[in-house]
Parts: C-alpha cells; sequence; structure tokens
C-alpha cells in the first residue's frame, strides 16, 4: 500500500510543547501534497512513552516520521534522541528535529547525532515548506520500516 494516500496516510508524531508552533505545524502540514495523520504530544517523556507504546499510549501507532523541537520542559529533545538512538526499534524512525537556531548542529554531534543523514534533519523554524514537501516525498518514495 503506498503512503501518504487516504487508505494509509503518512503517520506523524509532532513533539513540542509551544500550542503556537503546534498550530503552526498543522497548517502548514494541511499543505502537504500527501495524507498525513498527526499525533501531537507535549514534551519528550510523553514522546517515549508513546513511541514505546506505553500507558494511555499502549495502542499508539508507530510513526512515520517523527517531528522534535530540541527544546523542551521535562525531558527536552536530546534526550529524546539519545533514548531513540539507544533503542533499535525506534532507532530507524526519521525525525525532523526543529531548532530555532543553526548553532545546535554542534550539540548534535556531541549526542552522536548527525543531523545531515537520512534519517535525521536539522530545521530551523519557522519549517520552510519547499524542504518539507522534499522530506514527503522520499517518505513516499521509501517508507521506514515498520517494528
Amino acid at each position: 500500500m503506498t503512503l501518504g494516500t487516504a487508505e494509509n496516510p503518512i503517520e506523524i508524531l509532532l513533539v513540542e510543547d509551544n500550542p503556537a508552533d503546534v498550530e503552526l505545524t498543522r497548517r502548514l502540514l494541511s499543505r502537504a501534497h500527501a495524507r498525513v495523520h498527526i499525533s501531537v504530544v507535549e514534551d519528550g517523556e510523553v514522546a517515549m512513552s508513546y513511541l514505546r507504546r506505553q500507558g494511555r499510549h499502549s495502542d499508539s501507532i508507530r510513526p512515520d516520521l517523527i517531528i522534535l523541537d530540541l527544546n523542551m520542559p521535562k525531558k527536552d529533545g536530546y534526550e529524546v534522541l539519545g533514548e531513540m538512538n539507544a533503542a533499535p526499534e525506534l532507532r530507524g524512525i526519521p525525525v525532523m528535529i526543529l531548532t530555532s537556531t543553526q548553532a545546535e548542529r554542534a550539540r548534535l554531534y556531541s549526542y552522536g547525532i548527525n543531523p545531515s543523514t537520512d534519517l535525521w534533519g536539522l530545521y530551523q523554524k519557522p519549517i520552510d515548506v519547499t524542504r518539507f514537501d522534499s522530506l514527503i516525498d522520499r517518505l513516499i518514495a521509501s517508507p521506514p520500516e515498520s517494528a
């Protein structure tokens, strides 16, 4: 089945604590040329619960893409990335890393994360529509393997 269709939308997990950024991202995603389904969580602790299908997220759907803010309360995006990197079942999920500055690149490298690989991408807020569409095209052409 083709990813990004009405029958099989691209499953996106948006990890963002700022309601204005959530709304802006939802509007951007609504303009995507593929069908998407967005689940929103407000911090890294809830994101890991969602990804591990724990507690109230026991029936969560494995995302095809995670859009992750780096600066959040409780557990930040760096901690989420570290935990994902350590979990073989989560390592293959592409992550669109959101930041307000490109200076975060060096810090990501210090955590062992190369934001230039196929599975990671560093995006400065606000998200560039053309770059996002390119990422969606790559997901449709080569969907990540499900766990």
